[in-house]
């Protein structure tokens, strides 16, 4: 195929040349989500320049997305990182709500919470820049379930709804209401991003917006790169989240503003 006929040819709608660059994409997307979240901050942008409608674009970076939590989610099960029991309500809630927010982006204008969202992830950013106390250590014994519960369920609505950098929306709710360690927060919090991507990638499906090549592609890339981030983080421990989540955040934040409001 000569290269005016492979940057010419589409498939479900999108250049071929696109197709090795959201591999890559979601790649890089998966180690950045298991490290701190925030992978949708390198996969959305690629997906809606490449022309797709903001819905299709959603759901299938939720079904990657799907994927690469689950991977790096399952990692640090597997190391002992996560207490399925303490884990379960909170699970339970982001699932439903999750599922809330699924329905309501395919029906209501997002353009509102487009503007706030660079603000929400400034202030996460200056929380793990600034706070003083964030560490691997638990800080607190008996957190306040009723305060966290409610946290969980705006982060499930939003993370079905739109869900740009929620992955560090919840590990910091994890730090500051819940109380856990660093590390832990990051283990329980892909648990509970994945069930948020679990209910809402289901509605994705059954609304049929999904583009299904394209997505099982993105998901080998996500769990590679999941599999990447989860063994670093487990490795080096806060040394090396912390400092990505409040990368993340503040890149994200500036990527978002620039879009919004530039």
């Amino acid at each position: 195929m000569s290269l005016d006929l492979f940057t010419m040819a589409t498939f479900e709608g999108i250049a071929l040349y696109f197709y090795p660059l959201f591999f890559i994409a979601s790649i890089v997307g998966g180690v950045v989500g298991s490290l701190s979240g925030g992978a949708g901050m390198i996969t959305m942008p690629l997906l809606l320049v490449s022309g797709l409608n903001p819905l299709q674009a959603l759901a299938t970076n939720k079904l990657q997305a799907c994927v690469g939590s689950f991977v790096s989610a399952a990692h640090y099960y597997h190391q002992g990182l996560v207490d399925m029991k303490e884990s379960r309500t909170l699970m339970l809630i982001a699932t439903f709500f999750g599922a809330m927010g699924a329905i309501l982006v395919q029906f209501v204008e997002i353009a509102l919470l487009s503007k706030i969202l660079p603000f929400v992830m400034i202030a996460v950013g200056a929380y793990f820049l600034l706070s003083p106390n964030i560490s691997d250590k638990d800080r607190a014994k008996n957190p306040h379930k009723i305060f966290l519960f409610i946290s969980i369920v705006v982060a499930g609505l939003y993370g079905g709804f739109l869900g740009i950098g929620i992955g560090s929306f919840v590990l910091a709710l994890l730090v500051s209401i819940g109380g856990y360690g660093l590390s832990k927060a990051l283990a329980h919090s892909r648990w509970v991003v994945f069930s948020i991507n679990i209910s809402s990638t289901l509605f994705f499906i059954l609304g049929g917006n999904v583009l299904w090549i394209l997505g099982i592609i993105m998901c080998v890339g996500q769990s590679i790169g999941a599999s990447l981030g989860a063994r670093l983080a487990i490795k080096h421990g806060a040394r090396i989240i912390r400092p990505i989540v409040i990368c993340v955040c503040f890149v994200l934040s500036t990527q978002l503003l620039i879009k919004e409001f530039f």
